[in-house]
C-alpha cells in the first residue's frame, strides 16, 4: 500500500460524524445550562421560604408593638406608670413605700490552714527518683 491509497481510503470525518459531534456538544451545553437554572431556582425558592418566615415574624412583632402602643395611650397605663415608677399618688391616696429588711452580712466560713510545705530535700528526692507525692485528704 502506498500513501495515496491509505489517505484516499478513509476521509478524516464524514458530514454525519461532524453533525453528531456538534449535536452531542449542543446537548451537553443545554444540559449544563438546565442544571444551572434548576439549582438557581431551588436557591430562589429557599430564599423565598426564608423571607416569608421572616415577614411573618415581623408582622407578629408589629402587631405586638401596635397593641403596646394602644395600651400606652390609655389612662390606665398612665396611672399604672405613675404609681409604679413615678411614685405619684392621686389627691385621695397615701404613698406607702415598704422598706425591705436586708440580711445582715455574714462572714465567710474560715478557710482551713494550708498543709505545711514539705522539706526541700524531700522535694528533690521525689524529683530525682520520680516519686509522686502522697495524696493527703
Amino acid at each position: 500500500m502506498t500513501q495515496s491509497s491509505r489517505g484516499a481510503a478513509r476521509p478524516p470525518l464524514t458530514l454525519l460524524q461532524i453533525v453528531v459531534i456538534i449535536g452531542i456538544a449542543a446537548a451537553l451545553l443545554i444540559m449544563l445550562d438546565f442544571n444551572r437554572r434548576q439549582a438557581e431556582a431551588q436557591r430562589l425558592e429557599a430564599d423565598r421560604d426564608h423571607l416569608a418566615t421572616e415577614v411573618a415574624d415581623l408582622a407578629y412583632a408589629n402587631a405586638v408593638l401596635a397593641t403596646q402602643v394602644a395600651y400606652a395611650t390609655t389612662d390606665a397605663a398612665v396611672i399604672a406608670w405613675a404609681h409604679e415608677q413615678g411614685k405619684l399618688v392621686q389627691p385621695d391616696e397615701v404613698l406607702v413605700v415598704p422598706i425591705v429588711p436586708t440580711a445582715a452580712a455574714t462572714s465567710a466560713p474560715a478557710q482551713p490552714p494550708p498543709p505545711p510545705a514539705p522539706e526541700t530535700w524531700v522535694l528533690w528526692w521525689n524529683l530525682f527518683f520520680d516519686l509522686r507525692p502522697p495524696i493527703t485528704p
